[in-house]
């Protein structure tokens, strides 16, 4: 499966980040607590020259070990860092505090957000505006325009969730696939499933086995449709409808806390 997903309404947000990059004093680039290198866009570097906190969202659904060792590596590296759990709230107030210390100017801060499809651009927007404002999807693409909105003591500008026009390696594809990141209609999702049961088998057993009172790990996806009843008409297994519960629980969190990067090591490589 070679994945490669670039709408149209992202190369459009792509120039208007570099047209509007002059008005902003601050930019809070969000990134996926559970894939923290691969959802870092390699195609927005002009960020960086600007007043710069890396967030790592969706907190409560990563391993808490493992994205310490991440923000330890950044920080080393001299990056302003913060996890957030924004359902929660927890890591506002830091936040909030980092952005009056980068930008110590009288007026209002102009803040720029961005982040990839679905790492939770428009939640941060809302939060900070204390105000449901940004439009909120479980779904890759649900911001297709660049909007201000006015929060307490910020102007901030919401854009959509951008990815890169080719994805060379198809390891960190595969990865923005299983955060939802990538539309999961372009997608073959049993093959997704698959490579995501092979990760979990590796690196997390025992959340699969208490999950779905597993017997053992062979023929896990067999197993699991079996266990959740997903079937076709005439008893067929239905492979499509257990990928997706395999899918949706890594996704929502009911598989536990889980990370698929690690610092200086890849967990992926199937060498």
């Amino acid at each position: 499966m070679v994945i490669q997903w670039y709408p149209g309404h992202m190369a459009k947000a792509r120039r208007e980040i570099g047209e509007k990059l002059k008005l902003v004093d601050v930019v809070l680039e969000l990134a996926d607590a559970r894939i923290p290198s691969s959802s870092r866009n390699p195609g927005i570097e002009e960020i960086q020259r600007k007043p710069h906190i890396l967030i790592l969202t969706k907190g409560d659904l990563a391993d808490e070990e493992r994205t310490n060792l991440w923000v330890d590596y950044w920080r080393k590296q001299g990056e302003e860092v913060i996890v957030l759990d924004v359902l929660r709230r927890r890591g506002l107030n830091r936040l909030k505090d980092a952005i009056k210390k980068v930008h110590d100017k009288n007026r209002q801060p102009r803040v720029l957000v961005v982040g990839i499809p679905n790492v939770g651009n428009s939640s941060l927007i809302n939060q900070l505006a204390q105000r449901s404002s940004a439009k909120i999807g479980a779904k890759p693409g649900v911001t297709r325009s660049q909007q201000w909105v006015k929060g307490q003591g910020f102007q901030l500008l919401d854009t959509p969730g951008l990815l890169w026009p080719k994805f060379d390696d198809q390891m960190v594809a595969q990865k923005l696939a299983v955060v939802s990141s990538i539309r999961d209609e372009i997608l073959d999702i049993v093959e997704l499933a698959k490579w995501l049961i092979d990760f979990l088998i590796i690196h997390y057993p025992e959340k699969l086995i208490e999950r779905y009172k597993l017997e053992n790990l062979d023929d896990v996806l067999v197993q699991i449709a079996h266990r959740r009843g997903c079937l076709r008409k005439g008893g067929e297994l239905d492979f499509e409808q257990a990928a997706q519960v395999v899918l949706k629980d890594f996704r929502t969190g009911s598989l536990g806390r889980i990370s698929l990067e690690v610092p200086g090591e890849d967990l992926t490589d199937e060498d």
